[in-house]
């Protein structure tokens, strides 16, 4: 696989749908109708044709052709759904942020842009219909966001219940997951329920005979990494889906559970691998510092200058802080005779830290240039701290948040796909 292709891996599901007009569709059959969309054998196949690429590279086994051609559709209408959905929210990915997007990719892949473009079209791709395809994932993505900000929450009785819940063990694991979903529609009947819970006694019949789970995903599972072995990745304890948490603290590596109802359907869910997290040290150093700002009335040099002349002050015995509340025009620290606290690495500008980096404690530095203006830097301590109770809180706080808007993106899918109106005016065949 040529290098540009292992990046539509990483920005994610690859959107090769372009909007149907009259002159494609009279060159091209329609496999499916989709709302107010339609989605070609052209776009199909080359949605095919890409994955079984990947698979190769990443020497997987493909499913049987009319499998692997069915998951693919499914996948397709899922993107044409919510991009028709993003169209009517006025979601909207313009020139500027594509361009940006694009240098991103080329630079990932060790290129220029015009070198990508090149490797795109060697390959055999058209580079605009690669441009939109990209645009439409940047589309879905940032619906996607929108739709999870207003309808995901976590509040402090969560954390709190989380936080008595997990034992110190389980909070210093990941855990890789996967599972299959045997999907059911809204309202299903008690056949379909029935029928269902058939379907998934097989396939648990099938696993504990030894058969691979991410085959039997590849081919059976919903979900939307199905054509990804069911894989859903590293996840920490509170990004496990809560509807697996119980299940997968309970099981080894190896191991399989289900079936787990839910809103979606009957779940099998296995533990691939888990891994001990090392602890983190944070290592943060606290400082002060006197802040001149050049402006009409002092020079970039006379700033630096008077900066000079308080170091010699302060190394003649004269009080910094004294200093700092005088002159300073950081009015904020300044009135803390220059203190700005205890600072984690990063939450400073690059000119700042590196050159705190460099102090002893209790020495002073140089005049230092930043985008502020000119500071005289001093460090009066450093200290390694393990995770505060607040930092726990937050990263807890972060995951789960991030684990509910997966919930409630995925529901809210699955009851578009589930109230879409969707027709193949032929059968798909491989």
């Amino acid at each position: 696989m040529n290098k540009f292709r292992l990046v539509l891996t990483l920005i994610g599901t690859l959107l090769l749908l372009q909007p149907a007009v009259a002159a494609q569709v009279s060159l091209d059959s329609i496999v499916a109708i989709v709302d107010e969309s339609v989605i070609t054998r052209r776009e199909l196949s080359d949605r095919i044709k890409l994955l079984k690429a990947e698979f190769e590279q990443s020497n997987r086994r493909l499913p049987k052709a009319d499998v692997l051609e069915r998951q693919v559709l499914e996948v397709l209408i899922n993107d044409s759904l919510l991009l028709q959905e993003a169209s009517r929210r006025g979601v909207k990915i313009t020139d500027g942020q594509l361009n940006q997007t694009m240098q991103r990719v080329a630079r990932q892949n060790n290129m220029s842009l015009s070198e990508f473009r090149d490797a795109v079209i060697a390959d055999g791709l058209d580079y605009d219909k690669y441009r939109e395809t990209v645009r439409q994932e940047l589309t879905i993505t940032t619906l996607s966001r929108q739709y999870s900000l207003r309808n995901a929450t976590i509040s402090d009785s969560e954390v709190d219940d989380f936080m008595k819940l997990s034992g110190e063990d389980e909070a210093n694991y990941e855990y890789r997951l996967s599972h299959i979903l045997i999907a059911l529609p809204d309202a299903a009947t008690p056949e379909q329920v029935s029928k269902a819970q058939q379907f998934v006694s097989e396939i648990l019949t099938e696993l504990d005979q030894g058969a691979q789970f991410d085959q039997l995903a590849n081919t059976y599972s919903a979900g939307e990494t199905a054509l990804q072995g069911g894989d859903l990745g590293w996840r920490k304890k509170a990004e496990i889906p809560s509807l697996f948490t119980t299940q997968i603290l309970a099981m080894e590596p190896g191991d399989h559970a289900g079936p787990i109802r839910s809103a979606s359907g009957f779940h099998i869910v296995h533990l691939k691998e888990r891994r001990n997290l090392e602890q983190t040290i944070s290592r943060q150093t606290r400082t002060r510092h006197i802040l001149i700002k050049p402006n009409e009335l002092i020079s970039d040099d006379e700033a630096r200058k008077r900066l000079l002349e308080f170091r010699s002050r302060i190394e003649a015995g004269e009080d910094f802080a004294r200093l700092a509340k005088l002159y300073s025009v950081d009015y904020n620290s300044g009135a803390d005779g220059g203190d700005i606290g205890w600072m984690d690495p990063g939450a400073t500008v690059k000119e700042y830290e590196t050159a705190a980096n460099q102090l002893k404690q209790g020495e002073l530095s140089q005049p230092v240039r930043s985008q502020f203006g000119w500071h005289l830097i001093e460090v009066t301590g450093r200290r390694e701290v393990d995770e505060t109770e607040q930092n726990k809180r937050k990263k807890i706080y972060s995951q789960l948040l991030e684990q509910k808007q997966r919930e409630v993106f995925d529901l809210w899918k699955r009851r578009l796909r589930d109230e879409a109106y969707v027709v193949f005016p032929q059968k798909p065949d491989a």
